[in-house]
């Protein structure tokens, strides 16, 4: 069903500071972004590695800038970025055990038998010949 809520969300843009002009519109989503990976650029630049290149430019525009782009312009899996990235963490967090969306509880104590459990041996060995295709 199409629904046309986006219509509605036209996002809010900047296009100059004081009387200076920017040479494009710049979103306050993309300002966020490019602030907090600057943030974040400055607390690594503390620590090796980062903090023995010495190339202000790249570390301070370049890569916030290249951040700012990346995570307001593309989707991952339909998703934004930063929330994809997110949800991939706490998957990767998670017991991986459900049932029906539902976390199963394990056992305190493993499953006993009460009555003996039957089998059957494999006793086919396996030869170099069997592996090769002719």
């Amino acid at each position: 069903m199409r629904t046309y809520t986006s219509v509605w969300k036209v996002p809010k843009m900047l296009y100059g500071i004081q009387d200076i002009a920017l040479p494009f519109p710049v979103s306050y989503r993309q300002i966020g972004f490019f602030f907090g990976s600057m943030a974040v650029m400055w607390v690594l630049d503390r620590f090796p590695p980062f903090s023995l290149i010495n190339l202000w430019m790249v570390e301070y525009f370049g890569i916030p800038g290249f951040a700012a782009w990346f995570f307001t312009k593309h989707l991952l899996d339909g998703k934004a970025p930063h929330r994809f990235i997110m949800r991939w963490i706490a998957f990767q967090l998670s017991p991986h055990e459900h049932n029906r969306y539902m976390e199963i509880t394990k056992a305190k104590k493993p499953h006993k038998y009460n009555s003996p459990v039957g089998y059957r041996k494999l006793s086919y060995t396996w030869k170099e010949d069997d592996l090769s295709d002719d």
